[in-house]
């Protein structure tokens, strides 16, 4: 490793990695590789044109030592030259880091290799040693976000106005790095790439230098500089991390869902917007790749002047209280298919986990996009319910569904229950929708509809996802406010393998009247196994589908089908309005029993003596 530098240079307030490399290697007749290699960064039989773009965004400790070693800094003004301590408020940064030993893979909404530019800030300040090294490549360039220069008031330079480079794509950290004979402000892309490497050479233009069309440009408006302020003060505090993260979440998502949708988003925008952005859309969806590149509808505009009007524009659209159904109506009207096939809530449903509470509010029902059962990207954090899971039953209430979804559920109320429970565990647990499902104990059956998965079988049950969605958060806020709520969780697991004991099963038959029970024999394990699940469905509010049947299952095969073929006729019998006088008396001392149950559960008052399965004898047939 080489020894202290003769000399070095401090670094300029805001500079990033790569211009500190490249005024430093400028005063000591270095080339950026040159310097890199000192340290160790790279090895030195790697290629001399590539530099890992990771340097930019966070330096390892014993790097960073290094290389503070190298120019008689300390590790932590080493540390400030990368992008690492914005890497919690921007998310890009921290997607971009390489993982496990990958490759890095640049976020769309990062300039790793092509910052844009202000042609002001590297002309220097007057200084002498920005007279002679150029002032500085700052950090901020390296974002989208930062479309104009608050400064000297004008809007950043995209790409260079001699050569034009560098086209919309991403380069390498350090251009030409072997090159040792360039100002920092001179244009480091290559003109005749053609040319055996040896041979080619850089443009070398300044750009540090207005040229005439850069005076003919517009100027950034008062609004602009505003709003540009404005994204800056989200990278640093006062402003909270979690805050600063979701909202440059939410920008990227509403500036993708006006791509994605463009021209039908463009009456959203004034005109002198969506004339630049309709121009910006025609050359993107132009392109190779066309509306099926779903990469060019997250990527913003290179132009800066397009790109602060897009960003801005996107920043109005979050605040509508008429998102979700301006999404709903974009995504139906551009592509004309199911809001959760679309492009964007493709993309919507990668970012949701980083999105702000209130967008996933607005979107998950429109979008209606089936989250996946694993990855982070599939579970989106919780929200701020103020109840907890364990207070849903897996069966909805029938009071809640009556008072909030029952005008609006359609036709399949079982199905519309079942999945309203499912979503209001998924609110207050986060994590993906089956993992809600299988926290209440349900299996694999339809619970799509507040979901839209199939959007037919929305349409077909006359169900609206807004509306459904709608009342589903009211509910959510009344469970709020009225504790203190059941805990039907406790329940579940109290009576997780629960069968009523024979001598229990004995004592409740005999309170049925007598004319009843006269000649026939009610103390069989099919009728005792039957009763069970009518109390479990009374205790944990659960459906009869999911309960267990613990006598059943230890039956042969044929006396299990000869019991699962009279399942729905007896569980018919329990639930229908008007049943048979048998089954009334009986579902009367049922529920008596399972009130007595669900307090000794509730309360811990009584020992729940009938958890494990009793001795089981086979099926005595018996008739209803």
């Amino acid at each position: 490793m080489m020894h202290q530098l003769p000399r070095s240079l401090e670094h300029l307030s805001g500079e990033s990695l790569v211009s500190y490399l490249l005024r430093l290697g400028h005063r000591l007749d270095l080339s950026p590789l040159h310097l890199i290699r000192a340290t160790d960064w790279i090895k030195h039989d790697a290629s001399p044109h590539h530099v890992p773009g990771s340097l930019l965004l966070d330096l390892p400790k014993p790097q960073a030592e290094a290389f503070a070693r190298l120019t008689g800094q300390t590790a932590r003004e080493v540390s400030a030259l990368t992008l690492a301590q914005w890497r919690d408020r921007y998310p890009p940064i921290a997607h971009s880091l390489p993982d496990q030993g990958r490759r890095m893979r640049p976020d769309a909404w990062l300039y790793i290799g092509s910052p844009r530019f202000c042609p002001s800030c590297l002309a220097g300040d007057g200084t002498r040693v920005q007279q002679l090294h150029g002032g500085p490549w700052l950090k901020l360039w390296h974002l989208p976000i930062i479309f104009a220069c608050t400064e000297h008031r004008t809007y950043l330079d995209a790409e260079c106005p001699h050569c034009g480079q560098p086209h919309d794509k991403q380069g390498p950290l350090v251009q030409r790095a072997n090159d040792h004979t360039l100002h920092p402000a001179q244009c480091r892309w290559t003109v005749n790439a053609a040319a055996p490497r040896r041979k080619s050479s850089a443009c070398a233009g300044r750009l540090d230098r207005l040229t005439d069309a850069g005076r003919d440009r517009p100027r950034p408006t008062a609004d602009i500089l505003r709003f540009q302020k404005f994204l800056r003060g989200r990278l640093k505090s006062p402003t909270r991390t979690t805050d600063a993260s979701e909202y440059f979440t939410d920008l990227r998502l509403a500036t993708a869902l006006i791509n994605s949708t463009w021209p039908h988003s463009r009456d959203l925008l004034d005109t002198d917007t969506a004339e630049r952005i309709d121009a910006n859309s025609r050359k993107v969806h132009d392109g190779p790749g066309g509306r099926r590149n779903q990469q060019v509808h997250d990527m913003p505009p290179r132009d800066p002047i397009v790109c602060g009007a897009l960003l801005m524009a996107a920043d109005r659209l979050l605040s509508r209280a008429d998102l979700p159904e301006l999404i709903s109506d974009l995504t139906r009207a551009a592509f004309g298919s199911p809001s959760s096939r679309t492009p964007w809530a493709v993309l919507y449903d990668r970012h949701k986990s980083d999105c702000s509470e209130r967008l996933r509010h607005v979107a998950e029902p429109v979008t209606r996009a089936f989250p996946r059962v694993n990855g982070r990207r599939g579970t989106p954090a919780p929200l701020r319910t103020g109840y907890q899971a364990e207070h849903i039953p897996a069966f909805l209430e029938p009071d809640w569904y009556q008072r909030y979804l029952a005008s609006c559920a359609g036709s399949e109320s079982k199905i519309v229950r079942r999945a309203a429970a499912v979503r209001l565990v998924q609110w207050a647990r986060g994590g993906a929708y089956d993992d809600a499902a299988e926290f209440l104990g349900i299996g694999p059956v339809p619970t799509h509809l507040l979901t839209g998965r199939e959007t037919r079988r929305s349409a077909w049950t006359r169900c609206d996802p807004l509306k459904l969605d709608s009342a589903l958060r009211a509910l959510a806020t009344e469970l709020q406010s009225r504790p203190p709520l059941v805990d039907y969780r406790r329940r579940r697991q109290a009576l997780q393998e629960w069968v009523l004991s024979v001598a229990a099963w004995k004592a409740l038959v005999e309170e049925l009247p007598t004319i009843l029970t006269g000649p026939r024999t009610l103390t069989g394990d099919r009728k005792r196994q039957d009763a069970s699940v009518f109390i479990w469905t009374l205790v944990t509010r659960g459906e009869h589908l999911f309960a267990p049947r613990p006598l059943e299952a230890a039956q042969p095969t044929e006396i299990q089908q000869q019991w699962a073929a009279r399942r729905n006729t007896t569980w018919f019998q329990f639930s229908r309005p008007d049943p048979l006088r048998h089954y009334a008396d009986l579902r009367h001392v049922l529920t008596n029993y399972a009130q007595r149950l669900a307090w000794d559960i509730d309360t811990g008052a009584g020992k729940i003596v009938n958890i494990s399965t009793p001795a089981i004898t086979h099926s005595e047939h018996l008739r209803p």
